[in-house]
């Protein structure tokens, strides 16, 4: 094949191979995405309260995020200080999490799995958490303390995990997205 026979040949692999750029990168901003995280809280928080029918308590008390949301207050507050509550609150989830792992219902193949997932999630989260940029926001307010409240069982860790992400962590994706579309 010569010269004049490669350009028809390369012209034909333009219409046969898409280029690499063109392909769609994973929707970050796509609201299903947080809401197969929050469909997954709601089934694990079923699932381990199955097990835990009177009360699983944890080794010790852990810190968890306060995820009481006033709405009217969350849109007052700046940018900057939603992101440190959102990053503040992941933070102290994760850690509440490998705390979990460390008492009695842990030895339950079932309930480390679960936590395992839902450690999981929380830093598939804590991703899409970085795409919209709440590290930085949260940076610019110079570490402002996380509300928190103390927590002494797996259920309630289970209700908090759920709710931070039915509330204040899918309120600043869905605001960081919309920012995003303007």
């Amino acid at each position: 094949m010569g010269i004049s026979g490669l350009i028809p040949f390369l012209l034909m692999l333009e219409f046969l191979v898409p280029p690499a750029w063109l392909t769609p990168l994973q929707p970050i901003c796509d609201p299903r995405v947080m809401d197969k995280y929050i469909l997954e809280a709601q089934q694990a928080e079923q699932d381990i309260g199955s097990f835990c029918a009177t009360s699983c308590a944890l080794l010790e008390a852990v810190l968890v995020p306060d995820t009481k949301v006033n709405f009217l207050e969350w849109k007052m507050m700046t940018r900057a200080r939603q992101a440190s509550e959102v990053w503040g609150g992941l933070a102290l989830l994760l850690t509440a999490l490998g705390r979990a792992q460390e008492g009695p219902p842990a030895t339950l193949p079932s309930f480390r799995d679960q936590v395992a997932r839902m450690s999981s999630t929380l830093l598939s989260v804590k991703e899409i958490l970085r795409s919209v940029n709440v590290e930085a926001e949260a940076r610019s307010l110079h570490a402002a303390p996380t509300p928190s409240l103390t927590i002494h069982t797996v259920e309630k860790l289970l209700s908090i995990y759920l709710n931070f992400l039915r509330g204040k962590a899918n309120l600043y994706v869905t605001e960081a997205c919309r920012s995003y579309a303007r």
